[in-house]
């Protein structure tokens, strides 16, 4: 199965669409879901606090719209583009009769149907990981983001895997003595380490103008999830606090499960 295929048929009715919709619709207390919502605040909230009313917002891979369900379409211009047309049907019944001022289209992050320089700000929201090529699905972003403009980018940390299992972490350990590192196979919706994302980014007039990061992801053993409930929670809330308490700020982000990035578009003939 090719890559666009493989993208179609992961976020259908058949497969993981609406798992994926009950993520920010339900009340699931597992803390992949916790860490989704606390992503997806965070964009609104940086949305709310610093594009101004009339912006145009692209919410690009926007899955089931819980970003545009968040956001004032009377406010903003809101687009919502997905690969998915069973991701966009689920984003119209989400938006209800805010669907009417919100235009949603299909389309790929690696060819986004919209003109050059006619976006104020794109929330890009784990996409990447499903991109064939990074680089490529940021120049798309640099393209249709106006002079000035920003753009929130998020993915999955590789490393959280090896951190969060102390049999991989161990045996991560092992194979460094010998020179091995751990790589990220290029799968969809795979996991990316940092320094493959800071790579692509340097490959485009892009400049990195803030970072965080959420959660630390389930409990692991030997790649098998054993918590991903309240115990997961916790353990997730005492390294959060451990690690800030002693500003361990490196540890921190090699750790984290979920990487936010913010990105501005500097005009031409300006430093970044």
């Amino acid at each position: 199965m090719q890559w666009k295929e493989q993208a179609q048929n992961r976020f259908s009715d058949s497969k993981d669409a609406h798992k994926w919709s009950a993520i920010y619709t339900g009340s699931q207390p597992n803390v992949e879901a916790l860490s989704f919502r606390a992503r997806r605040d965070f964009s609104v909230g940086y949305i709310q606090a610093q594009t101004p009313v009339g912006a145009c917002v692209l919410d690009l891979g926007c899955g089931a719209g819980p970003v545009l369900v968040k956001l004032d379409a009377q406010q903003y211009r809101l687009i919502g583009m997905d690969y998915s047309t069973d991701m966009l049907q689920l984003a119209r019944a989400n938006l209800g009769a805010q669907a009417q001022q919100v235009s949603l289209i299909q389309g790929e992050c690696e060819q986004i149907p919209l003109p050059n320089e006619s976006v104020d700000m794109v929330v890009c929201l784990g996409v990447i990981s499903y991109a064939e090529s990074i680089e490529k699905a940021l120049h798309e972003i640099n393209r249709i983001l106006k002079p000035n403009g920003q753009a929130i980018v998020t993915y999955r940390n590789f490393y959280n895997d090896v951190f969060m299992d102390p049999v991989l972490l161990a045996k991560t350990l092992a194979g460094s003595m010998f020179g091995r590192r751990p790589t990220s196979p290029k799968t969809i919706g795979r996991a990316i380490p940092r320094a493959e994302v800071i790579a692509q980014i340097a490959k485009t007039p892009l400049h990195i103008i803030d970072e965080t990061q959420i959660g630390f992801g389930t409990l692991r053993f030997n790649k098998k999830i054993i918590s991903d409930g309240k115990l997961a929670a916790r353990c997730n809330r005492f390294i959060h606090w451990f690690l800030s308490t002693l500003k361990l700020k490196k540890i921190y982000r090699a750790m984290a499960d979920i990487h936010i990035i913010v990105l501005k578009k500097t005009p031409q003939g300006e430093l970044a």
